[in-house]
């Protein structure tokens, strides 16, 4: 099962797919007048389960926003409180959705990273008893806040704060309904309150009214450039604009373009098709799968469509909790494309993952006889002779796959003599691929490194634009040269050799999907995220590009607005240790693990007891490659909080045997 996985995230799919939480993320707040921005809404990546506490309530610190006070002290508790919700209280179906992504926040990270200061009104409150008090402690405080923010604006209808306020409230409890009715009496009070306007965009953007959320994103900007003509707009504004405009239009423009496509052609399989595969971008899997089944129904022969609805029955595998129906559907389309790898790969993936390693086998080995020049084949059947000791046998499988192997070597051989250099680049790359295939399967590294390294390059120079066979050859060779350039750490020489294959072959999208995993694993998110759209635009029918825009996406979006929160918490305190906590939260998850260390570091230098910071070093310098000094942070981790649960997970991990090293 480790093989399988470690398989697919290297030559699939380069980031995580399944079986991962999710949680919503936050836009940006700073106070441009009495009442401050606060801090939006969206979906926040799966890899930032641990996030920030305040992520479940999407409006801004309440420290830091007064449209989140209230006139009693009963919020101080608000996110993160002992306290359950009771069950008598109604929540959205976005809240409870939310819920389930996310979770709760910890008690822990709220009260670090959320001090909430209120004014008490010098009012005399009689303290309930008996019964009474019994019931006002079930009470949920926010619900609390909510009740008494009401009786304030039966006293005062006409406070704009006091309904901005209590829209925030709305917005945390996950009732948008109220809350943009909240905003909107708010602007019809003061309609030139920057804030309102923000915040009314935060709410209709997760509503699902991107224009309009947009339109009002743009009033607030020009309220505030008109108020303060002097100085320029807060970065907290304009980065909620920046990154609303640009998921609207990776993401929901997209989508409503396809859909206007399937309307004018209702019978066609590529539409929809194209439909399913965007409908990833807001993980929309139930949808995703209807588009793509229709596709196949509509066109039994659309290899894309049977493709990419196997590759979306493997990714929402754990939604559905049916893998018996997934495999009996997948072998429903693997009959229609005997000659399909994929197909049997998820297939294979499935039984694996149910621990029937033998029929997994033989479908890998299916997938081989449809494409023997599949190199993930190789390395599935290699890692699942490893897991089961049977590395060095010399079985059905082991002959199976030397056949293959030495039909390909003799062919290629063979195309060199009678061709010579006029033979192109396949034989070049079939040479170097039948040395790194049988690395890979034999779990040995390969004592040709060099030779190989010079095939490949070869094979990319002697490929020709104007001929399929040799593109296909050509942008191959080049992907498995930068793969082998990267296991080896030479990672600038790998982009390089990616940017010039892009050049030359800018319609290949399988290029720019490999040249965006690389720049994510550099660090370099906004490059990934540039490099994937590419990829979706070169080749709208593939799946696979669009589960890894949305994912860089997300990625992108949590790292510019902890970034702009940071800067902004800092100004206000310089030692507040939760800010770079987040940031180096949002920066691990980039892969940008040089700044991650530096502010775990700054984190725990200012607050010695943070002991989510000293884990969040030991996963840095885990990755870096630093192994005692990743023991020695997930210890201090554990002498700080004995109930670390990542932190002892991250010593049992660092006890396992090292991994088998990237092989040539």
């Amino acid at each position: 099962m480790a093989g399988r996985a470690q398989a697919r995230t290297a030559n699939t799919h380069p980031f995580p797919s399944r079986s991962t939480p999710r949680r919503n993320g936050q836009r940006l707040s700073r106070p441009v007048d009495d009442t401050p921005y606060a801090v939006g809404c969206g979906r926040c990546p799966p890899w930032v389960a641990q996030a920030r506490s305040s992520a479940v309530a999407k409006i801004s610190r309440p420290g830091n926003d007064s449209e989140t006070k209230s006139s009693s002290s009963i919020l101080r508790h608000a996110e993160g409180s002992k306290h359950q919700r009771p069950k008598d209280v109604r929540r959205s179906d976005a809240a409870k959705q939310r819920d389930y992504r996310g979770g709760k926040a910890s008690v822990r990270d709220t009260a670090k990273s959320q001090s909430i200061r209120l004014v008490r009104r010098p009012t005399v409150r009689i303290k309930p008893v008996g019964a009474a008090s019994e019931r006002r402690s079930e009470i949920h405080p926010l619900d609390r806040a909510i009740n008494e923010l009401r009786n304030e604006l039966a006293r005062s209808p006409d406070d704009a704060t006091l309904h901005g306020r209590l829209g925030a409230l709305y917005y945390r409890r996950g009732d948008l309904t109220a809350a943009e009715e909240c905003y909107r009496r708010a602007l019809k009070l003061q309609p030139h309150r920057p804030s309102f306007h923000n915040n009314l965009g935060n709410i209709l953007c997760d509503r699902g009214h991107w224009r309009e959320g947009l339109a009002c994103y743009e009033q607030a900007l020009a309220l505030e450039r008109a108020a303060h003509p002097d100085r320029p707009p807060s970065a907290e504004a304009v980065t909620n604009l920046e990154l609303a405009r640009l998921e609207f239009r990776l993401i929901h423009e997209r989508i409503e373009y396809f859909e206007k496509v399937v309307q004018l052609e209702v019978d066609s399989a590529e539409a929809l098709n194209a439909l399913g595969g965007a409908c990833l971008l807001r993980r929309d899997y139930p949808r995703a799968l209807a588009s793509m089944r229709r596709a196949v129904q509509l066109d039994p022969r659309n290899v894309h469509a049977a493709r990419n609805l196997g590759f979306v029955l493997t990714l929402d595998l754990d939604a559905q909790g049916e893998p018996q129906k997934a495999i009996a559907e997948l072998a429903e389309n693997a009959l229609r494309f005997p000659n399909e790898p994929r197909l049997f790969i998820h297939q294979g993936e499935l039984y694996e993952l149910a621990g029937m390693l033998d029929e997994a086998e033989d479908l890998y080995l299916r997938a081989l006889r449809a494409d023997p020049r599949c190199l993930e084949v190789y390395d599935l059947l290699g890692r699942l002779r490893e897991v089961a000791g049977a590395v060095g046998d010399r079985d059905e499988a082991a002959k199976r796959v030397e056949q293959e192997l030495t039909r390909l070597e003799r062919a290629a051989r063979a195309a060199r003599r009678r061709k010579g250099e006029a033979s192109g680049a396949v034989p070049l790359f079939d040479l170097a691929f039948v040395e790194i295939a049988r690395a890979r399967f034999s779990r040995t590294p390969s004592a040709n490194a060099l030779a190989v390294d010079a095939l490949l390059r070869e094979a990319v120079q002697a490929a020709q634009p104007d001929h399929a066979a040799d593109v296909e050859a050509g942008s191959r060779a080049a992907i498995l040269r930068a793969q082998l350039l990267e296991a080896e750490g030479r990672r600038d020489e790998a982009t390089v050799v990616l940017e010039n294959a892009c050049e030359r072959f800018p319609k290949v999208a399988r290029l720019w999907f490999e040249r965006g995993g690389l720049c994510f694993r550099q660090g370099e998110i906004k490059n990934a995220l540039e490099a994937f759209e590419r990829a979706t635009l070169a080749d709208p029918q593939e799946a696979y590009t669009y589960q890894s825009l949305r994912f860089a996406f997300d990625g992108y979006r949590r790292y510019r607005s902890e970034r702009v929160r940071y800067e902004a918490a800092v100004r206000a305190n310089p030692r507040d240790a939760m800010a770079h906590h987040h940031l180096a939260l949002a920066a691990l998850a980039v892969r940008k693990d040089d700044e991650a260390l530096l502010h775990f570091t700054q984190a725990l230098e200012i607050d010695p007891r943070l002991a989510e910071a000293a884990c969040g070093r030991a996963r840095v310098l885990q990755r870096q490659g630093h192994l005692e000094d990743a023991e020695k942070a997930a210890r201090d981790a554990l002498a700080i909080d004995p109930e670390c649960v990542e932190a002892a997970r991250l010593i049992h991990s660092l006890k396992q045997p090292p991994a088998h090293p990237p092989l040539r």
